[in-house]
């Protein structure tokens, strides 16, 4: 599951959040997703924004086997939203977004001097030039 929390919440409802999830899983070897937008009703409770919009890429099946017509389809599509546990897992994501925003700021960095530039790169690839001045110990260093 992945839900996003937008940043702003709706006109006169300043606590209150919206956003989308959305839940992939693994079906028969293939890879199935269902999403949709929520609303945050009133604290901690959630619902979906707009019931006729769950986006998926299921097919739904009656019991004959054949395609469910649209207003079925998006029947069974508002089944499974709610079968989820996504309530639950937003109420954490939200506790957890509202507690860091009321924790104080982490202070500013503290400005930091750059290194000094690395020498520059070799003239081709393969070859070493020693920066200028930069000698190596000889054996009779060691």
């Amino acid at each position: 599951m992945q839900s996003s929390v937008n940043p702003h919440a709706p006109a006169g409802r300043e606590a209150l959040r919206h956003g989308d999830t959305v839940w992939v899983g693994q079906m028969g070897g293939t890879i199935v997703g269902v999403g949709w937008e929520w609303i945050e009703l009133r604290r901690g409770v959630f619902m979906l924004k707009d019931p006729n919009y769950v986006a998926t890429n299921l097919q739904f099946l009656d019991h004959a086997l054949a395609p469910l017509n649209d207003l079925d389809a998006i029947v069974s599509a508002n089944r499974v939203a709610h079968a989820l546990p996504w309530q639950a897992t937003l109420t954490q994501v939200l506790a957890a977004t509202r507690t860091a925003e009321a924790a104080p700021a982490p202070p500013a960095p503290t400005p930091r001097t750059r290194p000094a530039a690395p020498p520059p790169l070799p003239a081709r690839a393969g070859t070493f030039q020693r920066p200028p001045g930069a000698g190596w110990p000889s054996a009779a260093a060691a």
